[in-house]
């Protein structure tokens, strides 16, 4: 019986968070009248919440294992610039080249991949550990990007990229769709394929997934290169809808991916968390960053507001393994 209670009680500690979020959105809405659930208001969060969302899929996979990747963001600037540079020196200005966009869309997000690898290769085999290893990496792929660009901004794309950030098919905007085939995929390899039990298992215990006869170096090789892929769909959706590439673009993504993240129910500790926990909760926080933007709440009390909730969602996540 006591066990049950427990249970429930550690259940509904995890959803308070959640639950105030909701009743927030409830507020929000009577506050403006309606307006936030006008077409305009509803397109415009269903156009930036994927872009979050995939670049929270590449952070989420990293924190199952019990490890972070921090230079998410900056490899996301890498591979959007690398995208741009292509392009840019491609393509004239009011031209289109589809092969060429490809090409650019195939290296940057290679780049994200090479830079997960390395993140992987850092923290498998040299043992550094994960917030260690992808905060210096962090620090690297800025600097590079710095001395790519000279601190400047590269703008100017073709159609045929900008729809992938700002068109939609059938009115169903693309990085929805983008976002939607993402999360399918992550589902599946953390469902259906090998790495993904193999990266529950070591997120719950290292010691017995080794025992176990998993080979946990190539397993992480694997967890942080697939989160460089996703790093450089969101780099492809980030750059597209911007319309431009910089060094310093979406730095306060970072602490939102985490926040998401956990909010979404997987554990700071590893081995716990599905993707659909972290769904429902990057639409929930965009609805609420939404609203608070609409009613002009400053963006420095924004970020304020979500070092709170995250520090309350950390907070409850301790409580639980007391």
């Amino acid at each position: 019986m006591k066990t049950a209670v427990s249970k429930l009680f550690r259940s509904q500690m995890d959803n308070t968070l959640l639950l105030g979020m909701l009743l927030t959105i409830v507020a929000l809405i009577t506050l403006m009248d309606g307006d936030f659930l006008r077409l305009r208001s509803l397109q415009s969060i269903a156009f930036q919440f994927p872009e979050m969302g995939i670049l929270t899929l590449s952070m989420m996979i990293t924190m199952i294992t019990g490890g972070i990747n921090l230079s998410c963001i900056a490899s996301a600037n890498l591979s959007g610039i690398l995208m741009a540079m292509i392009i840019t020196s491609n393509i004239p200005e009011g031209g289109d080249n589809l092969p060429v966009v490809i090409l650019a869309i195939l290296v940057g997000i290679l780049a994200s991949v090479l830079v997960g690898y390395a993140n992987g290769l850092i923290i498998a085999y040299l043992k550094v550990p994960a917030i260690l290893a992808t905060l210096g990496m962090q620090m690297l792929v800025n600097g590079i990007t710095l001395v790519i660009t000279k601190g400047n901004i590269i703008a100017g794309y073709p159609k045929s990229f900008s729809f992938l950030g700002n068109g939609d098919v059938f009115g169903i905007p693309m990085p929805l769709i983008i976002f939607a085939i993402s999360v399918l995929i992550l589902s599946f390899i953390l469902k259906k394929m090998p790495i993904g039990v193999h990266t529950y298992m070591f997120g719950t215990n290292v010691s017995a997934t080794k025992f176990s006869g998993v080979n946990t170096n190539a397993m992480l090789l694997k967890v942080y290169s697939l989160s460089g892929l996703f790093v450089g769909i969101a780099a492809v959706v980030l750059t597209s809808r911007f319309n431009s590439a910089s060094a310093g673009y979406a730095e306060s993504y970072l602490l939102l991916t985490v926040l998401i993240a956990v909010l979404g129910g997987i554990s700071p500790n590893g081995g716990k968390g599905r993707v659909s926990g972290m769904v429902l909760s990057v639409i929930i926080l965009q609805v609420i960053s939404s609203g608070l933007n609409l009613l002009r709440v400053s963006q420095y009390l924004t970020t304020a507001l979500w070092g709170v909730i995250l520090i309350l969602a950390l907070v409850i996540r301790l409580r639980q393994h007391e």
